[in-house]
């Protein structure tokens, strides 16, 4: 049960969602802005549409990162898998590559619309997937970062 709960507010709270309800909520309210941003990609789409593809790339990057914070390199003995918090972190690291594969398909979507009759939906889709796919490897990045200081930090001589 405690798991559940962690997998879940790893899901309820995390930018990764504020990007989807931002995204969602701006194609529902603001929809003129996104048929003017579909019309100027209509225009590029052989161009711009490919956009799409670039949660493709971050979600490799995601992975490579995820496996870096599940197996940091300063941990030769493997002490961060037997500690208590790791399947909390390896938790996190699945949802986060959740959300990677959601805004992957999100993104691939958009080869699939016709960007030369615009709606509202399409722009909001793309930006959503990039935006989405870019906080993915923000949070994975950062978290990456904080596991390598305190491995560095507790490895190096003591004082």
């Amino acid at each position: 049960m405690r798991r559940l709960r962690t997998i879940l507010r790893y899901v309820f709270v995390s930018p990764e969602l504020l990007v989807c309800a931002c995204g969602l909520a701006l194609g529902f309210f603001l929809p003129t802005q996104f048929i003017w941003l579909s019309e100027r990609i209509g225009t590029q789409a052989e161009l711009l549409k490919y956009f799409g593809v670039l949660p493709v790339g971050l979600l490799v990057y995601d992975s490579t990162v995820a496996k870096g914070i599940l197996m940091p390199e300063g941990d030769r003995q493997g002490y961060f898998q037997r500690w208590e918090g790791y399947e909390d972190f390896k938790d996190g690291c699945i949802v986060a590559l959740c959300y990677a594969i959601l805004f992957v398909i999100a993104g691939i979507a958009g080869f699939f619309f016709d960007w030369k009759a615009p709606a509202a939906y399409q722009s909001a889709l793309l930006l959503t997937s990039i935006s989405g796919a870019l906080a993915v490897s923000a949070t994975l990045y950062f978290a990456h970062i904080k596991i390598e200081e305190l491995f560095r930090h507790h490895s190096g001589p003591s004082s």
